[in-house]
């Protein structure tokens, strides 16, 4: 008797959703499909029946789908900004395309690609904020100068952008068509949860309610979400917009010209607040152990709504390990780090020039930098790969179906209709495209040929598996790794290229070319599973998605790449005051891994973390993306995660089993919170969408 299989994320289904799947009666956004989300059960279902149905009526529309790639390439370059600026990338585009498709009545089918399409088109832009700008830092920055002003990339050395925008193309395609597999694995057969999902659905409910003449329950949905986004958008305004003209200190110094957001004035004289976040002031004597602090974000408290509290916690306790555990540790033990600027170690607690608490660089946030990070690096592919392991039999299934080993009737293409799904034929073929073509291209610009070839086949492999991890983390928690696997990427490619005798110099720039398109190929993979998962419920082919992601990676990415020339290199000469967290700590882990210090025993400590983690609970690459994030981020997530299951224990089961509610009520209870948290995030991305706007524009304008 075979083993039965397990599954990590399904649901139970309620009694009422298993009749109306066995009778064929489920109808669409019901409470009882709500009620069946991620049930493993409901999905297949959907699949089934859209093999059918999506042929009906026709789904692409060129004028739609192009809108969202103009809008999606615009945003290509304001993501950039925002990226460099905060560290983190909120892709507002796809909100906005919501609201766009509802004003205009389209299908929610219509939406979904168009949002697909423009998600593609901005999602090019990553590596390009991520990974790019360190050539320029290491070429132009004062930091970034070695022992009597040497550096390891020379302004004359840097490379052609298009040697990355036509690399990062060919590698996307692959990205993108090899998420054909893990639509299969974790959005058919064992369901991703991808909190904040069913805020995607309920604004496809509306559209569907106003395709469909249900025009008051649409305008009653359309009013809760337009309150709190404007509720919200007001309170981000406040936050962020640069408003006042201030007094520019070092907190500020990222501020143009001096400018500070009207929340940032009213809290100007204290110490318990800096730039949205509650913090612990930096001068306490706790502070030279650990940091706290909370951020005043709606956007992140409705994504711990939406993970609850399990979810939520899980990925918390990696960020509660980091900060009150292992920077305690280390700054306990006194660990030496290596500091390649001077070309030496110093002791993490050592009051050295570049622990200046007036910058926020205290010994407990130098040891999260040196220290916790290349851990949380080593956690997030512990966990990754123990976590493909535990599906090898699933991927060797899929494996054999790409290669027509068992001689099955094709899935992907429906007799007498066409195609439901992309070839699986092609994601070889891709493949090969891909590798023989960033060959090409890098030998083309002056690379050695044997290494362009080294460096092409570690990007095709990597893309296979910490694309997988990725996609995996995004699906648990709806942050992508790319900073994570992209450390892994570099230290890959540069160990195979110092092993062929590469120079440094050469060594570091295709390293780091190389890290750029793995990036944009990791978001690629990653972000397509939003729209894929809509399109379960929907009832978009995933053909027609992975048609739209295609159609928008050539815009995206020459927006992206010209964005990425003109921000780097205002970064690395000073011009622009940006944070670039990313960026800079691609410079200085290249400055060290070069100097052949890179932290191999942290690597591996986390490595060992990140396995145990995934074994115990299956959500190790959401524990080790945790440890990698500072408190002020997963705090305010763990809040929702609690702040949903407090609610649904006090209040809405003892209101249910009191007034009696059937299930379609309990199950409509939760669906307005869901409206609510649509807009909540819809009020922060958007407004932050604009406040980006706003600084964009003098740098293109001279202003």
């Amino acid at each position: 008797m075979g083993k039965v299989r397990s599954f990590t994320y399904r649901r139970a289904l309620t009694a009422k959703g298993l009749e109306k799947i066995e009778k064929d009666t489920m109808q669409l956004y019901e409470p009882d499909m709500y009620a069946n989300f991620n049930t493993g059960t409901l999905e297949q279902y959907l699949d089934e029946r859209y093999r059918v149905t999506s042929f009906k009526k026709k789904q692409w529309v060129w004028k739609k789908v192009a809108v969202g790639i103009i809008v999606g390439a615009i945003f290509a370059i304001i993501n950039q900004y925002v990226g460099l600026k905060v560290g983190m990338i909120v892709a507002g585009n796809w909100y906005l395309m919501y609201m766009l498709g509802l004003a205009l009545r389209w299908s929610p089918a219509e939406i979904n690609m168009s949002s697909g399409a423009s998600t593609g088109a901005s999602a090019t832009c990553t590596g390009f904020v991520f990974t790019y700008p360190a050539i320029f830092l290491l070429a132009y920055h004062w930091a970034y100068e070695g022992e009597g002003g040497s550096r390891l990339i020379t302004p004359e050395t840097i490379p052609a952008v298009s040697i990355a925008l036509v690399s990062c193309l060919l590698a996307g395609f692959l990205g993108v068509l090899f998420f054909t597999i893990f639509r299969k694995i974790w959005l058919i057969e064992d369901p991703l949860p991808v909190p904040g999902f069913e805020a995607t659905i309920k604004l496809l409910d509306i559209a569907h309610d106003i395709t469909a003449g249900s025009v008051e329950r649409a305008k009653k949905s359309l009013k809760i979400i337009s309150a709190c986004s404007v509720a919200t958008g007001i309170f981000v305004f406040l936050r962020d917009f640069p408003l006042i003209k201030g007094e520019k200190t070092a907190v500020y110094a990222a501020n143009r010209a001096g400018e500070i957001s009207v929340l940032d004035l009213l809290f100007s004289s204290s110490k318990w607040y800096i730039k949205g976040d509650l913090i612990q002031p930096y001068e306490t004597d706790m502070n030279i152990y650990t940091h706290i602090g909370f951020g005043l974000s709606p956007l992140m408290i409705t994504i711990g709504w939406f993970m609850k509290m399990r979810s939520a916690f899980l990925m918390s306790a990696g960020t509660l390990l980091t900060w009150f555990v292992i920077i305690p540790l280390a700054l306990g033990i006194n660990v030496p780090i290596y500091w390649p600027v001077d070309g030496v170690y110093y002791y993490v607690t050592e009051p050295t020039k570049f622990l200046n608490p007036e910058y926020g660089l205290t010994p407990a946030i130098i040891a999260h930098s040196k220290v916790a990070t290349p851990i949380a690096i080593g956690a997030i592919i512990g966990g990754g790969i123990t976590a493909l392991l535990k599906m090898s039999k699933v991927f060797k299934t899929s494996a054999e179906d790409i290669l027509k080993l068992r001689g099955k009737e094709r899935k992907d293409y429906i007799k007498g209709r066409g195609w439901y799904e992309w070839p699986t034929s092609h994601i070889p073929i891709a493949a090969v495209i891909a590798f023989v073509g960033i060959a090409t291209v890098f030998s083309f610009a002056g690379f050695p040929v044997l290494q362009s070839i080294a460096l092409s086949i570690v990007l095709i492999i990597v893309t296979f598996f910490l694309s997988a991890i990725a996609v995996k983390v995004m699906g648990e928690v709806r942050i992508t790794p790319v900073s994570g696997t992209s450390f892994i990427t570099l230290l890959i490619l540069v160990g195979v290229l110092t092993a062929m005798g590469t120079p440094k110099h050469i060594t570091l720039i295709m390293a780091l070319l190389g890290t750029t398109v793995f990036g944009t190929v990791c978001s690629l993979s990653a972000d397509i599973i939003g729209d894929f998962k809509a399109g379960i419920y929907c009832g978009t082919k995933p053909y027609n998605l992975i048609k739209g992601e295609i159609t928008g990676m050539l815009p995206g990415a020459i927006a992206a790449a010209i964005g990425a020339t003109i921000l780097s290199y205002g970064l690395a000469t000073g011009a622009l005051n940006l944070a670039a967290p990313q960026a800079h700590a691609f410079a200085t882990f290249s400055q060290v891994i070069m100097g052949g210090k890179a932290p191999y025993d942290l690597l591996l400590l986390g490595f060992c973390i990140g396995v145990f983690a995934e074994i115990a609970t299956g959500m190790g690459t959401a524990f080790g993306l945790g440890m990698y994030l500072p408190l002020s981020v997963t705090l305010p997530i763990l809040f929702g995660g609690i702040f949903r299951d407090v609610w649904e224990k006090k209040w809405l089961e003892p209101k249910a089993k009191a007034e009696k509610w059937d299930e379609k009520t309990k199950t409509l209870k939760v669906i307005n919170t869901y409206m609510i948290g649509t807009g909540l995030l819809i009020g922060e991305a958007i407004v932050g969408t604009i406040i980006a706007i706003y600084l964009v524009i003098p740098l293109f304008t001279g202003g």
